[in-house]
């Protein structure tokens, strides 16, 4: 119930990572929700950072737990950065499972939930449709640069699956995902677009993202660099002229769309495209 989007932004010498999301919350199974409280955003390193969605419970331990094994680590490889968070999401994962779920059919451990493979496999594949339903809605949106100061993305999901996001140079979790990356990609979105547009660009999908379920009005914007020990966050007031510029924009064709469209239509008109059936409509 949230959206998160990242974005690389290759404009200048130096790239840059450009980060949204929303404050918003759900609790009690999502009877209730709260905007303006989360921080969905977390600094790992000087390097990284992480962005969540799904339940704050055992997402924050996660976030948690991936801050303690990577804060003091030194500038690595891409590769073995992701493979490093994947190993702490698949260690972590045991232990939210044994809190979220297990618990409530006085299950112990993880190791006895497995053991129920092989001695009660019919009520082992109820639990694990269980653990499925849970674990679908916890997502990671990892940002940052490797040690040589390159930019990267991506995403860890259900079961420790890492997705790479460096060629479309954008990703989105939550479940305004689909609807920011509709966005983006209709304002054709590139790495290496002029600075302020990939800025622009980036809160508009997160205003358009707004439309999905659970997504709060809320907005952080911030922009991340190489090395940086601070990352600039454009302030509410800043965010709320963009959103106004952002409503401003046309959802419909202006007059020379509007003339071009009826050309062709009047051409149908002429060579007897409208039937008897279906008549011509009036020009508007």
């Amino acid at each position: 119930m949230t959206v998160c989007i990242a974005a690389i932004n290759h404009s200048n010498p130096r790239p840059y990572i450009i980060a949204s999301c929303d404050r918003k919350i759900s609790f009690f199974g999502g009877w209730a929700s709260a905007d303006g409280v989360a921080m969905k955003i977390s600094g790992l390193n000087r390097d990284w950072a992480v962005m969540f969605a799904g339940p704050v419970s055992p997402m924050t331990a996660m976030v948690e737990a991936m801050a303690m094994r990577t804060k003091r680590v030194r500038p690595m490889n891409f590769l073995a950065f992701s493979r490093l968070c994947r190993e702490v999401y698949q260690e972590e994962r045991k232990k939210l499972i044994e809190n979220e779920i297990l618990g409530d059919y006085d299950i112990n451990s993880y190791d006895e939930y497995m053991e129920l493979k092989k001695s009660d496999p019919e009520y082992f594949e109820q639990l694990r449709a269980k653990v499925r339903e849970e674990e679908s809605g916890w997502n990671l949106l990892f940002t940052g640069f490797d040690k040589n100061g390159n930019a990267h993305l991506f995403v860890i999901s259900e079961h420790g699956k890492i997705s790479y996001c460096d060629k479309q140079g954008y990703a989105a979790i939550g479940s305004g995902a689909v609807r920011a990356a509709l966005a983006l990609s209709s304002y054709g979105f590139r790495s290496d677009l002029p600075f302020s547009k990939a800025i622009f660009g980036m809160v508009a999908a997160k205003f358009a993202a707004e439309s999905a379920d659970g997504v709060g009005e809320e907005t952080i914007l911030t922009v991340m660099e190489s090395k940086s020990d601070k990352s600039p966050v454009f302030d509410s007031y800043q965010v709320k002229k963009l959103r106004e510029m952002w409503e401003q924009l046309p959802r419909f064709p202006g007059n020379e769309a509007t003339e071009q469209i009826w050309a062709q239509l009047s051409m149908f008109q002429t060579f007897g495209y409208w039937g008897v059936n279906n008549p011509p409509p009036k020009k508007q």
